[in-house]
């Protein structure tokens, strides 16, 4: 018995160190994944200065977006025309969503999420506009499409609150 006993208790030791390496893999993809989308968003939706990788919190500030950095400095968008809507708070935004041409780009925040928790900003997802052939939205960080916005509760109805503070559809 107390080899059976012996035998399971450094399995479970074995086990939890595998864990703990997949686990810590799957950080590193995520943070990988996180970098080439926030280089993405600094190619289509740069800052006027700074990095998207280096940004701790965005807020909406009357009818613009601010990045803010850790040393207290901020930036708002290079084209502030890009900023076109947001959900939840604008101290605090649950989403911003930005548009290049035809294309939205949203950017969902969840500080407690699976990816969220990864990044200092809190970026849970970064969702793309499909358009074309393709419609819909294709996630980013988790590389699959969707039907609709992560926000959007129905197509029918405002799922964003344009800067202006009025209602913001998708076309």
């Amino acid at each position: 018995m107390n080899m059976t006993a012996t035998q399971n208790s450094h399995q479970d030791h074995d086990i939890r160190e595998e864990i703990s390496y997949i686990a810590g893999l799957n950080q590193s993809y995520v943070r990988q994944i996180m970098d080439y989308s926030k280089a993405f968003l600094d190619k289509v939706f740069p800052l006027d200065r700074g990095s998207h990788k280096d940004v701790c919190s965005y807020v909406v500030y009357y009818q613009h977006v601010l990045a803010y950095f850790a040393d207290g400095s901020n930036s708002g968008l290079r084209t502030p025309a890009q900023f076109v809507a947001f959900g939840g708070h604008p101290e605090q935004p649950q989403s911003l969503l930005l548009k290049d041409g035809e294309r939205h780009v949203e950017l969902l925040f969840c500080h407690k999420g699976a990816h969220g928790s990864l990044d200092k900003a809190g970026i849970e997802d970064i969702q793309l506009q499909l358009t074309g052939e393709q419609t819909g939205w294709f996630s980013m960080i988790r590389g699959n499409a969707q039907s609709q916005p992560c926000i959007a509760s129905t197509q029918n109805s405002p799922c964003f609150r344009a800067k202006d503070g009025g209602d913001y559809r998708l076309n």
